[in-house]
């Protein structure tokens, strides 16, 4: 396989994880849009959703396209060497380190406009916001996620040399 096949792979992949956030949006938009004043927001739904959905199909069909367009234009002649299994698994590794670090980034954006928003809520006039169980939970989540995504990327060596171990023992 080529280094635009791994990348088109990986567009597919994300197409995937899009319209599955997508698809899992709407019952809480649809649920937004029966506010008394969510039909004033809903032409930015549906926005987001034909979006959203624009952006899976082309990255389902167009992945190496996209491929092309991400990677850099390489000058010398292509090598048709395997890529061997120890560094397969350092890419594979860093790779998902990445993705939680994207994934936790957006979360902890999220909660962080969460947090200024209610502490702005709170001191103007009392709401009666209460943070819940679940709120507390996702945000350690995204913490977590950010801890572990920056070890993966930062240490994929021994996280490697630690899968190893664990495999075949120590030697």
């Amino acid at each position: 396989m080529s280094r635009e096949d791994y990348v088109a792979i990986g567009a597919r992949l994300f197409a995937i994880y899009v319209g599955v956030h997508t698809i899992l949006q709407i019952p809480s938009s649809i649920q937004m849009l029966k506010s008394p004043d969510g039909m004033s927001w809903a032409w930015l739904y549906a926005l987001a959703l034909v979006l959203s959905l624009a952006i899976c199909a082309f990255l389902w069909k167009f992945p190496l396209t996209v491929a092309r367009k991400l990677l850099p234009v390489m000058k010398e002649a292509r090598s048709e060497q395997t890529v061997d299994s120890s560094v397969g698994l350092s890419i594979g590794i860093t790779l998902i380190g990445v993705w939680l670090i994207g994934q936790g980034l957006l979360d902890s954006i999220y909660w962080l406009a969460m947090i200024i928003r209610t502490t702005s809520l709170v001191s103007s006039k009392n709401y009666g916001f209460e943070w819940q169980p679940d709120d507390i939970a996702s945000m350690v989540l995204a913490g977590f996620e950010l801890l572990i995504g920056g070890w993966l990327v930062l240490g994929s060596s021994g996280v490697k040399r630690l899968i190893y171990k664990f495999r075949y023992g120590s030697q």
